[in-house]
């Protein structure tokens, strides 16, 4: 072999053992993303049932791609949906338990409740939808208090639990 052809086959190596934390490097550590198949509204449901059957009250719903819709004559007809989504709605959720427990120990972690989910699709998906939400554990894990990072996993953990059996639905 050749010196190109060694140092080639030592920079392809390289970028293949990089390659993995490359895409690792391009997911987001504060969001809990999770795909299903399902058509949108029966998955939209079936979150919105799990979360009140885990004991979270949801106190509101935004169709965000209705709205953007509705006023595209803002944005441009052919600027308001550039990246080609077909649904997407957020949904508020809190836990009156998380809620009575956090504002026991520290007001500031009030800006939890409510926990928001958004649940969208992609047109050039089909009947696939899209779950993400912002991680408490992520939110809490540098809080000095000595409880933060266990009521963070703990808020989670139930969040979650409750959005994979949604989803699963």
């Amino acid at each position: 072999m050749n010196a190109i052809t060694i140092r080639t086959a030592a920079v392809l190596t390289i970028l293949a053992a990089l390659f993995p934390l490359t895409l690792r490097a391009a997911e987001n550590p504060a969001f809990w993303k999770y795909q299903v198949k399902g058509e949108f509204a029966p998955v939209l449901a079936n979150l919105k049932d799990s979360l009140e059957a885990r004991q979270f009250l949801i106190t509101g719903e935004e169709n965000l791609a209705k709205g953007l819709e509705n006023n595209k004559q803002v944005f441009g007809a052919d600027k308001w949906n550039t990246i080609g989504f077909k649904d997407a709605t957020s949904v508020h959720f809190c836990s009156l338990v998380f809620n009575q427990e956090v504002f026991n120990i520290n007001m500031d972690w009030s800006i939890l409740c409510p926990f928001k989910l958004t649940a969208y699709t992609m047109k050039n998906k089909p009947g696939v939808v899209t779950i993400i939400t912002i991680r408490p554990s992520y939110l809490l894990a540098k809080d000095p208090h000595p409880k933060a990072r266990e009521i963070g996993r703990k808020i989670e953990s139930r969040i979650i639990e409750a959005l994979r059996e949604g989803g699963a639905q």
